[in-house]
């Protein structure tokens, strides 16, 4: 059965494709007015309709925080930082440290409609900066208390996953992942450590996971399926 470019699924809303040759595996992107999906070349709609299944309520999900308005009230993070945007009776925009929290201070009257995504893009390099600071040394500590070895940590603005590592031992990690608990964190990065050692997600792998999550993997992991990389 022939891929269909572009169709109206009833389940997750417009659907749309592009079928690349160099593809190896289905990759989605939730966008605000559809979900796209880059697949290859021998994908069949079965695959994608399993995906789909597999993945929905997750790209639904970040759906949702694309169209998300920003204004007085927005708060986003945790205990351990915080971002918060606030409305006051100035002129400029600015920053303000307030314990863990950094208030995005904004002048009354403010149109927010106009501005989103400045603001999305200043509240991103704060998130950014943050997470330069905070993951790379988290993720060595951890290294060294359960003795995995790693390459190079880089911290990007990835949208489609909390973390990654090549063959080569290069972790990468979401800058989103400051956002979240610091429970979640660190499964992130002893799962991006895991493997370090075992490349794939086989059962080898969980048991290796389990163990320097205390036995507590699973449920962890469940918690974080709640959350997805974005603001």
């Amino acid at each position: 059965m022939p891929v269909k470019q572009e169709f109206m699924h009833p389940e997750w809303g417009l659907i749309k494709i592009a079928v690349n040759r160099r593809a190896r595996q289905i990759i989605m992107r939730a966008k605000k007015e559809c979900i796209h999906l880059t697949v290859p070349v021998f994908a069949t709609q079965k695959d994608i309709e399993r995906a789909l299944a597999m993945h929905g309520n997750k790209l639904k999900a970040q759906q949702a925080a694309n169209t998300r308005t920003i204004l007085p009230g927005y708060t986003v993070g945790n205990d351990t930082f915080r971002i918060e945007v606030q409305e006051y009776k100035g002129e400029k925009f600015m920053w303000v440290e307030n314990g863990s929290s950094r208030l995005l201070m904004c002048p009354e009257h403010t149109v927010y409609h106009d501005i989103q995504e400045w603001l999305k893009r200043v509240m991103t390099n704060a998130i950014h900066e943050q997470a330069k600071k905070v993951l790379p040394q988290r993720l060595e500590q951890l290294a060294k208390e359960h003795g995995f070895k790693y390459n190079y940590c880089s911290v990007r603005n990835s949208h489609s996953r909390w973390g990654s590592c090549s063959g080569k031992g290069n972790i990468s990690l979401s800058i989103y992942l400051v956002l979240l608990s610091d429970e979640l964190i660190d499964y992130v990065l002893l799962h991006e450590l895991c493997h370090t050692v075992e490349m794939n997600h086989g059962e080898r792998f969980w048991e290796i996971l389990d163990k320097v999550c205390r036995s507590n993997s699973k449920e962890i992991r469940n918690k974080l399926k709640r959350y997805t990389p974005e603001i």
